[in-house]
C-alpha cells in the first residue's frame, strides 16, 4: 500500500484481473470429448470428499480424436477431464434462450380449452 485511503466505492478488495483468462485447452472443453455419466462422476466426487468408503476410480470420457504429438496419427483414448492434446477444438457457445416476458394464456370456447401457453406464442386466429 502506498498510504494513500482506497477510492470511492472501492471495498479494499484485491485488484481485480483487467485480461480474461487464456482459453483453457483441456478435454472438458473440446467438441470432440464425450464426457464420463453424470452418475460416475458423482460417485467419484462422494468418494474425494470423503462421503463414500468404497473406492472410485476418477471418471474419465472417450475421445477418437487424440493428438499427442505432431507428425503422429489420431488414435482413440480415453481421457480425463483435464487432459489437454494437440487436436483441441473448442466446443460451440450453448444458445442463449431468450427469456419469456409475457404471462401464460388459456382460451376457452365454451367449457372447452382451445389453446393454451405462452402470450408469446399465441396464435394469430386468437390475437
Amino acid at each position: 500500500m502506498n498510504g494513500r485511503p482506497p477510492g470511492a466505492g472501492h471495498n479494499n478488495g484485491p485488484p481485480l484481473d483487467d485480461d480474461p483468462p487464456a482459453t483453457i485447452r483441456t478435454c472438458r472443453w473440446c467438441r470432440h470429448w464425450s464426457p464420463p455419466s453424470e452418475r460416475e462422476e458423482r460417485d467419484y466426487e462422494y468418494f474425494r470428499l470423503g462421503l463414500s468408503r468404497r473406492r472410485v476410480k476418477r471418471p474419465s470420457g472417450a475421445c477418437d480424436r487424440v493428438l499427442t504429438a505432431p507428425g503422429k496419427p489420431l488414435a482413440f483414448s480415453s481421457t480425463v477431464a483435464e487432459f489437454s492434446c494437440l487436436n483441441f477444438a473448442a466446443k460451440p457457445l450453448p444458445p442463449v434462450e431468450i427469456p419469456r416476458r409475457g404471462g401464460f394464456v388459456r382460451i376457452y370456447e365454451g367449457d372447452e380449452v382451445v389453446w393454451q401457453g405462452a402470450e408469446e406464442d399465441l396464435p394469430e386466429d386468437y390475437r
